[in-house]
């Protein structure tokens, strides 16, 4: 499978609301190697030093809805505990996402990635149950207010509340204790969270191109879950772990899926959806997939569903589905 950048480093939309995931698909981290040649550093290269037994403690406290992205993480400290140089950096802000890319030697890199708007343990659950939605093992980790790790294919995700922020690494190359210590360096580093609105962080909000910013999910079938599910009618924000949407038919894997923001009843039966292709698709055409739907509120649903088809329009942004007596159809729609 050929692997792609994660997308909230490449677009970076507002909506929600959370798919540990993946580009084109549900929640998900980056999956593309560090590149092998270094670009013109963003900032100096701090000097290669052995990894210590335990992370350095950051200090603080600063404010990350004010700082520079990459200023959040001390670059030197990460490079003392992932015992490699510091290549470069990669900063980005956009709405309600604050990210940063650190690439060392080794062909290794930590992707950072911060949520400034929704509280922290309402964002990590979302994620979490989107995880669990889609099949993949997350583990408890004793990190700041609440935290899990996930592993595949040896690369390594920590999601984690900390002083109330919600923030995710990804390590590519790097132990799962290794991003474990560099999440510690969260811990007292940041001033406690408070609540803001979308306006004060953004304005005047302008969708990147490519960004999720409409969706449609309809069960036509059977009639207890029959219903017409819209983004905005759940109140969410397409960010990774709620809503997302591949919108070509060349991602693999190829998903669809939305979370109900958990403890509230969703506006329609179904509180959760997931429909998974892997390996491609084959546009009007019907493909293998995994279809997951979920009754009741988010946190505790009902499961249905299992091994059906898809049929994919050629745009790539909508299709039919069919999982025994499940039947329905999706459209999403991106900022051009």
């Amino acid at each position: 499978m050929q692997r792609t950048t994660h997308p909230l480093l490449l677009l970076l939309a507002v909506l929600f609301i959370l798919s540990a995931c993946t580009s084109g698909s549900g929640a998900g981290a980056p999956t593309q190697p560090p590149a092998g040649n270094a670009t013109t550093p963003t900032q100096p290269p701090s000097a290669a030093s052995p990894a210590p037994s335990q992370a350095p403690v950051a200090t603080g406290p600063i404010n990350p809805r004010t700082s520079e992205p990459c200023a959040v993480l001390n670059a030197d400290a990460l490079a003392g505990i992932v015992g490699s140089s510091l290549i470069t950096t990669v900063p980005l802000k956009s709405g309600f996402i604050l990210t940063c890319s650190y690439e060392f030697g080794d062909q290794k890199r930590i992707d950072f990635e911060m949520d400034l708007l929704n509280p922290g343990k309402e964002a990590y659950d979302r994620v979490i149950a989107s995880q669990a939605a889609l099949g993949a093992t997350v583990e408890p980790v004793n990190l700041g207010d609440v935290a899990a790790v996930k592993e595949r294919s040896g690369d390594v995700s920590l999601y984690m509340v900390v002083n109330g922020w919600y923030a995710v690494l990804y390590g590519y190359g790097i132990e799962r204790q290794t991003v474990i210590d560099i999440g510690r360096l969260l811990t007292d580093r940041m001033i406690a969270f408070t609540p803001t609105s979308i306006g004060d962080l953004v304005p005047t909000p302008v969708p990147q191109p490519g960004a999720l910013i409409g969706m449609e999910v309809v069960i036509e079938a059977p009639e207890e879950m029959a219903g017409a599910t819209t983004l905005e009618s759940l109140k969410i924000v397409s960010i990774a772990g709620f809503a997302m949407c591949s919108s070509t038919p060349s991602a693999d894997p190829f998903i669809v899926t939305f979370i109900a923001p958990p403890g509230q009843d969703p506006p329609t039966p179904v509180g959760s959806f997931s429909l998974v292709v892997n390996g491609g698709v084959m546009v009007n055409q019907p493909t293998p997939a995994r279809i997951d739907v979920g009754l009741g509120r988010s946190d505790a649903p009902e499961m249905r569903g299992g091994e059906g088809t898809v049929i994919v329009a050629a745009d790539g942004k909508s299709g039919t589905f069919e999982a025994g007596r499940i039947k329905g159809r999706w459209t999403c729609t991106v900022s051009e």
